[in-house]
């Protein structure tokens, strides 16, 4: 039987903007007829680091098997833009997520539908609600799904619903989620399923001619495909999350939380729509503690972790932006609310990363440094010293510098902090550079760094603020037979280097990486080398899907990556993302 998919659900669970629901295949499935079996999962997490969503008890709660005469019967899921179909060798089960909360299933040709949730503790896991319209209330990890037939009967066995066809052979049936008791609306008021799948289309459709209406030659062929990722995994402040603005997540399942160094990321790539841009920009500030440090993720409910911080790379998205007249249309309030926090941000790095107080700014744990498995830092411990964060910051210094003459910042306090920024460039070409290459150091120990791993080349996102004689150095190193050129992007470590490993940033081919490199390189005045990184990736992510970790040597994808009990990586927005604005930056005549 053949298979035509949008997307594998091996690969991305499906799911829509704003929604907690998704549809995933098993976490030992195969994309074989016979070998799948279809899941609704539940998207919510309560606080990234003390419960993560684990593949095994909490993403995947319901699951979904196709009867006929009674029997469970093999089938094999396919994907349209806009549905999760089951498909069986005497019909189909169609499911569309018709609404945010509301997913909808109708199936033909006399197929029933086994509904198997999973228990919590002291449950059954089903609940009778004794109504006229015959619903059930089923266990939905933190939430609870209300299943109402709307065509067919159900019948109950001992832990699941049979969804039986009615006298037509036709099944038809509402999931809805509510975190509350749940509200029964009139048989009535349900949307058709028809119009479940138009409203998904059409707000899918709305949303990629805002944000990429079309790539040029060789990647327009995964232009949905990567603006559907990206929509997704979109979430929205809807009075029951944590959540007061739009944000991106990065991956379902495993990393179901909005990292907040990922968001400036974000919004430069979705800043063909602006307005958007600046609330996912915006939405890292809502989380600050009174320190200026900014959460590292965001979950559908917050839990402070005061071990966690990212990347200030906020500076450098918010200087492109600027420089790219996304930020015209912002008003002025709204301006002055970020400066405010962008100040507090960077102020708290000169406060608390900068033990010896030399003006040089250290990260004090691996998780810090964006990188959680690379070599620079493994060789001499923490604090290190890293030439990275002082050039994120330096940026960051120049960019509230520029930022605040929009919002009416005095000329001399402008002045003030190009200084800053000037003499934080000036210390890190003195403390970083050896003369060959770019290091890093423990100031404690005094030991340096002997890793080649691409962290150390941020500098060159300061351009021609250094000497050509090291920028001529570094961009030679890279693109050198020991440095981090693939045919797929730039290696994360150099692939001769003693401390190549794969991983995740230990030689392989990672999304962050190639992004701030290509905008290094474009501010090194080296248009076509940051157009040759950023298509070898984009072919990468063409051929093999929008995975944010990429074998430097084969190219192909890489799942080592587990976590949570789930047996590898889904696809990444932050990965989707990156493909459709490097695809329309760099793609004309690749």
């Amino acid at each position: 039987m053949a298979t035509k998919q949008f997307v594998n659900l091996l690969d991305a669970p499906y799911s829509r903007r704003g929604s907690y629901l998704a549809f995933a295949n098993d976490n030992k499935g195969e994309d074989l007829f016979g070998k799948c079996t279809l899941w609704l999962c539940n998207c919510r997490t309560s606080g990234f680091y003390l419960t993560s969503l684990n593949a095994e008890s909490t993403f995947r709660q319901i699951k979904l098997q196709p009867l006929h005469d009674g029997k469970i019967v093999p089938c094999l899921i396919k994907t349209t833009a806009e549905e999760v179909i089951l498909e069986t060798r005497y019909g189909e089960i169609r499911f569309c997520i018709g609404e945010r909360h509301l997913a909808m299933a109708r199936g033909t040709g006399n197929l029933g539908l086994r509904v198997t949730p999973k228990p919590k503790i002291f449950s059954s896991g089903i609940t009778n609600l004794m109504d006229k319209d015959n619903r059930y209330l089923l266990d939905f990890y933190i939430s609870r799904i209300l299943l109402t037939p709307l065509a067919g009967s159900l019948a109950v066995g001992a832990g699941y619903i049979d969804i039986l066809p009615d006298e037509n052979g036709v099944i038809q049936a509402a999931f809805e989620d509510f975190m509350t008791d749940p509200e029964k609306r009139p048989l009535e008021d349900y949307p058709t399923y028809e119009q479940c799948v138009e409203s998904y289309r059409r707000e899918f459709e709305e949303f990629c001619q805002k944000v990429m209406p079309r790539l040029p030659g060789e990647f327009e062929e995964a232009r949905k495909q990567s603006l559907w990722q990206t929509w997704s995994m979109m979430v929205e402040p809807d009075g029951q999350s944590d959540y007061k603005r739009t944000m991106v997540k990065m991956i379902h399942s495993i990393f179901e939380a909005a990292f907040v160094w990922q968001q400036p990321m974000q919004a430069v790539w979705l800043s063909r729509d602006p307005k958007l841009a600046w609330d996912v920009f915006c939405s890292c500030f809502d989380f600050m503690d009174k320190n200026g440090r900014l959460y590292d993720a965001v979950a559908f409910k917050v839990v402070p972790n005061g071990d966690a911080l990212k990347p200030p790379v906020h500076g450098i998205m918010l200087g492109w932006l600027m420089d790219h007249g996304k930020l015209d249309g912002i008003p002025l309030e709204d301006k002055k609310w970020l400066l405010e926090r962008m100040i507090k941000f960077t102020e708290y790095f000169f406060r608390f990363r900068d033990k010896d107080g030399d003006g040089v700014l250290e990260y004090q744990g691996a998780v810090e440094t964006g990188w959680e498995d690379a070599t620079y830092y493994g060789p001499v411990g923490f604090p290190l010293a890293s030439p990275d964060l002082n050039t994120f910051i330096a940026l960051q210094l120049e960019a509230i510098a520029r930022f605040g003459a929009e919002c009416g910042m005095s000329e001399q306090e402008q002045e003030s902090w190009r200084k800053r920024a000037g003499e934080l460039t000036q210390k890190i070409i003195e403390k970083f550079w050896d003369g060959e290459k770019w290091i890093a150091f423990n100031p404690a120990t005094g030991a340096k760094s002997t890793t080649y791993n691409i962290s150390l080349y941020m500098p060159l996102l300061l351009g021609k603020r250094l000497p050509q004689e090291i920028i001529d150095k570094s961009i030679a190193t890279i693109f050198s037979p020991d440095g981090f050129d693939t045919p797929y992007g730039l290696a994360s470590e150099g692939l001769t280097s003693d401390y190549f490993r794969h991983g995740f940033t230990g030689g392989s081919v990672i999304t962050p990486a190639q992004f701030l490199m290509v905008l290094a390189l474009e501010a090194c005045e080296r248009p076509d080398l940051a157009k040759k990184v950023a298509v070898n990736y984009c072919r990468a992510l063409k051929t093999h899907g929008f995975f944010h970790i990429y074998n430097a040597l084969t190219g192909k994808e890489d799942r080592s990556l587990t976590a949570f009990g789930e047996r590898g990586l889904f696809w990444s927005a932050w990965a989707s993302s990156c493909y459709f604005f490097l695809a329309d930056r760099y793609g004309d005549d690749a």
